[in-house]
């Protein structure tokens, strides 16, 4: 193990266990570029789970946002997308439901729409 697949200019894109008929070069575990190719997968990985990770926060900053532009009368709620509307009254009764206590929020969830 590994079998590596290559692209046009050389750099490796793929490992596999199993020698098949785009993966038939093998390098040991060991190999310089094999090292490289596994480090660079992890950063990749890496920086996508931060940012699956920090959706949630980025989809609050957005209802606080929405919740700012309502109440200053920057728009109309009712310009919205329906869809929009539904999944922003829908997170408003969850967090009525949680009663949550959080001194993050920019905008009390009371204060919505």
């Amino acid at each position: 193990m590994p079998y590596v697949k290559r692209d046009l200019v050389g750099k490796i894109i793929a490992l596999t266990s199993t020698r098949e008929q785009d993966h038939d070069e093998y390098l040991p575990t060991t190999a310089k570029e094999v090292i490289e190719f596994l480090s660079e997968d992890s950063t990749q990985s890496d920086a996508l789970q931060a940012l699956r990770e920090s959706d949630g926060e980025l989809a609050r900053v957005l209802e606080d946002l929405i919740k700012v532009l309502i109440q200053k009368q920057v728009i109309l709620f009712t310009d919205l997308p329906d869809a929009v509307q539904e999944k922003l009254v829908a997170r408003q009764k969850l967090r009525s439901m949680l009663n949550q206590d959080d001194s993050t929020i920019l905008i009390e969830d009371n204060d919505m729409f």
